[in-house]
């Protein structure tokens, strides 16, 4: 139980595992808000490309009635 629970050697000394612990959080944390942001990015990008599509048709109609 001593192995687990040991004393730092050295008190100044910084926790290497507690430091290695919040990089790997903040990986976690970006990979996270890049993935939210690709669906936002893709549902909006979508819905963009439906209303000017929609546009280009109702213009394209409007120029068939009067010709």
């Amino acid at each position: 139980m001593n192995l687990l629970l040991r004393p730092l050697q050295d008190p100044n000394d910084p926790t290497w595992s507690v430091i290695i612990m919040i990089a790997i959080l903040l990986c976690a944390v970006l990979y996270i808000v890049v993935y939210i942001l690709g669906i936002d990015e893709r549902e909006n990008g979508s819905n963009g490309a439906t209303q000017q599509e929609e546009l280009l048709q109702l213009q394209s109609s409007r120029d068939q009635q009067g010709s």
